[in-house]
């Protein structure tokens, strides 16, 4: 059965997501939520995907959150009738399927390479290609040890995410007003946070086509990926402002570390939008294009490092991203670790036959 809401095909190497929700500007719902974390673990554990490419269908990358709903949930003295399962049937980790509506499926992917037969079935015990980012035995924000938030709960969010008024359909569903609502937290805890740490964690490349508006969450969806194109047409903007929230799914960790904190700040306590040429100018975009050609520039780019040795690229991701939060020793250190990991790899020994051959590499991803 296929995804309700976003699209996924496999071709050369390459994943592709698509948030497909245009009529809506790709907004987020929990469903949504739950299956971009769905085919995050599937593409993860597929060793036909060696690179990942994510964009939205129609005129906008990914609208964020619905504010309107969010309105109506928090205002409204009687909320609406359940339209959609509770919120507390996803689990932190996303990791239980679905059960309603018959919107969301195991990982299955399509392939659009021609006489492709490989379709790869998943079980709990498969163990990924790349695995979980090596451990180095350092103390890094964010690893065992380090802060953990202060629990939070306020009774009068009842927003959109909640056990009493969901944006998705599902029949028949009875309403269990009994159940407290989650907290704002909670929400974003268990919604969003997971799927932002999937994309970061996941030892393979993910680049974003950014084809329109990257909005609120959509915008901090946009900057978790590793590689930004976008299309001349693209816009970015921080909307928690507007509603007086503030920048949410790592915006507030990815912005001031793409663009400089002055800039991040501006942009978040105005809420003015970024145009494509603005944030190319500014380090947000690694490469603006006309909206015409954006896939094919950005796939372009994705079947260049699906062709590539992607355990490096893996290993050179979990490098990247874990140095930003050392100093020079451990980032050293870890340098040395990983660099030892990736000469135990197939693809370092055909680098180095293909070098004394003088011939191109013929990498494998392993």
């Amino acid at each position: 059965m296929p995804y309700q809401y976003i699209t996924f095909e496999r071709s050369e190497g390459v994943g592709t997501v698509t948030l497909n929700r245009p009529e809506q500007l790709n907004a987020f719902t929990p469903v949504m939520l739950h299956e971009l974390s769905d085919v995050f673990k599937g593409m993860e554990r597929d060793p036909m995907v060696r690179a990942i490419l994510i964009t939205g269908a129609g005129r906008a990358f990914c609208g964020g959150e619905n504010f309107r709903q969010r309105a109506e949930a928090e205002l409204t003295s009687t909320p609406p009738p359940l339209a959609s399962p509770p919120f507390e049937a996803f689990s932190a980790n996303f990791s239980n399927p679905p059960t309603f509506g018959g919107g969301s499926a195991p990982y299955n992917p399509s392939s659009v390479s021609e006489g492709s037969q490989a379709q790869p079935q998943f079980v709990t015990e498969f163990s990924p290609l790349n695995p979980a980012p090596i451990s180095t035995g350092i103390n890094r924000p964010g690893g065992e040890g380090s802060f953990q938030p202060v629990e939070v709960t306020n009774a009068r969010n009842q927003p959109v995410f909640n056990n009493q008024n969901q944006p998705d359909s599902a029949p028949g569903s009875p309403a269990s007003s009994n159940e407290p609502a989650l907290s704002l937290a909670e929400q974003v805890r268990q919604a969003y946070n997971p799927l932002i740490r999937q994309i970061r964690n996941i030892e393979k490349p993910v680049i974003a086509a950014v084809n329109g508006i990257a909005a609120g969450t959509g915008l901090g969806l946009a900057l978790a990926c590793d590689i930004r194109y976008a299309s001349d047409r693209a816009r970015f903007v921080e909307v928690s402002v507007r509603v007086g929230l503030l920048p949410g799914s790592g915006t507030g960790y990815f912005l001031p570390r793409l663009i400089g904190l002055s800039k991040a700040l501006e942009l978040a306590f105005n809420g003015d939008e970024l145009d494509a040429q603005g944030a190319e100018k500014y380090g947000l975009v690694s490469r603006v294009v006309s909206g015409d050609t954006l896939l094919e520039e950005t796939r372009k780019m994705a079947v260049r490092l699906a062709k590539g040795p992607t355990r490096a690229i893996g290993l050179t991701k979990v490098m990247m991203y874990r140095s930003a939060n050392l100093n020079l020793e451990q980032a050293l250190d870890l340098e040395a670790h990983l660099i030892e990991e990736a000469a135990r790899s197939q693809d370092y020994k055909e680098g180095l036959r293909a070098f004394n051959d003088k011939r191109p590499p013929e990498y494998k991803g392993f």
